[in-house]
């Protein structure tokens, strides 16, 4: 289970992500890791991160696998997917065809 708003999303990243119209949250890897550790290691995992300058936070617990993977938003729980494509990249070739990456 994921608590979708306890996901460290950067201003600048949200900015560059609404300029070029992307979900911050269906990107691939764009700078986000999210790491499974046993709960009584997470605040010395957040500490240690933390004290390299890499923003941290506990964003979710492991779940009994027949509740599935879900993402909790106001209140309501969503299945959790792949995006399968990162739209990083359409937006990217719109943004170099229309000649905004100069």
């Amino acid at each position: 289970m994921v608590e979708k708003q306890e996901i460290i999303v950067q201003d600048t990243i949200r900015q560059i992500c609404t300029l070029f119209g992307i979900d911050p949250y269906s990107s691939i890897s764009e700078g986000t890791l999210i790491i499974t550790c046993r709960p009584h290691k997470a605040q010395e995992l957040i500490r240690r991160l933390t004290d390299e300058g890499i923003m941290a936070s506990i964003v979710g617990e492991i779940m009994e696998p027949k509740k599935g993977m879900v993402y909790y938003e106001n209140q309501h729980s969503y299945p959790l997917t792949h995006p399968k494509v990162d739209p990083f990249w359409p937006a990217f070739g719109k943004a170099a065809s229309e000649g905004q990456l100069k």
